[in-house]
């Protein structure tokens, strides 16, 4: 009997929609009675398939690489956090919880600058993105700018997806799902697009479920509203120092040193964020994302 790879694309109830590796062919199939006792299948999962009859069972799930809990999804390779610059402007504690949660996972970040059609007039505009170049890319983080609008710089973030397994992140109203769209060249409604509210400034529309697109060369998207309002949900506060790269260039005196409570003369990266080493908004950032993570811990034991 032949054993069929296949990733989970799309879960509608108990039918599973797969995506044949290599092929490009999608299959409905069920899962055998032994894996749903057992098995919480996640769309990206890789799964071993066998055909009875004319069905495809999933008989086993191949070991994931990294998994999330909201939204419900495994082995992503790389997460394009889009940020706009205008209306609305760069949520940088967002961005950087994102950041987090890649390092955390081993997802790739790569950071996604939309609407820099703007940036010719708008003064603010133009200030965000020399701030994200400028504090950023020393983090090693890919950076791609584009124009969801004239499709400036699509074709540059297109290469960067190829054969990867792919999430879109971002708020609503930064053109997330606009250049999923472009990306995936849909031709139906799948992705919903919404303008911005000219009195909100907020989208009127997002994505509503979580599906794998498919384009080629084994490259999947994933376009889902989940990541824009998820909480660093498996970070205690004592590790959240880990995922920032500038820290680790920085020994303190104290290999426990959180670099919030303690002084300058045995803390090194409040020493290094003084002389500017350290850019001092994303320090006050990660203060800021610290005491929050400090309080939730504290409230399970009171």
């Amino acid at each position: 009997m032949e054993e069929i790879i296949a990733k989970v694309i799309r879960i509608d109830l108990d039918i599973y929609y797969l995506n044949i590796e290599h092929k490009n062919d999608i299959i409905a199939s069920k899962l055998r009675g032994n894996l749903k006792k057992n098995k919480n299948i996640l769309v990206g999962d890789i799964v071993k398939v066998e055909k009875v009859g004319q069905d495809f069972m999933i008989k086993d799930v191949i070991d994931r690489k990294n998994s999330l809990i909201r939204p419900p999804v495994s082995n992503i390779d790389q997460m394009v956090i889009v940020v706009s610059v205008g209306a609305p402007s760069p949520d940088y504690i967002l961005l950087d919880k994102q950041l987090v949660l890649c390092l955390s996972k081993n997802i790739k970040p790569i950071i996604c600058v939309n609407k820099i059609d703007l940036a010719i007039e708008d003064e603010n505009a133009k200030k965000d993105i020399e701030y994200i170049n400028n504090i950023y890319s020393k983090l090693g983080i890919d950076i791609v700018y584009v124009s969801a609008k004239t499709g400036e710089g699509v074709d540059i973030l297109k290469k960067l997806l190829l054969g990867k397994t792919s999430a879109f992140s971002g708020n609503s109203g930064v053109g997330k799902s606009s250049i999923t769209k472009n990306i995936i060249n849909l031709s139906d409604d799948s992705v919903e697009i919404g303008d911005i509210g000219r009195k909100t400034k907020r989208g009127k529309h997002t994505t509503k479920s979580v599906r794998l697109y498919t384009t080629e060369n084994d490259t999947y998207i994933l376009d889902t509203p989940g990541f824009s309002s998820y909480e660093l949900y498996d970070i205690e506060y004592r590790d959240l120092r880990r995922f920032y790269p500038e820290f680790l260039n920085y020994k303190c005196d104290y290999d426990d040193c959180m670099h919030v409570i303690e002084k300058e003369d045995v803390c090194a990266v409040k020493r290094n964020v003084l002389k500017g080493n350290i850019d001092k908004q994303r320090y006050e950032r990660y203060v800021y994302i610290y005491n929050k993570l400090k309080e939730k811990y504290d409230r399970r034991y009171k």
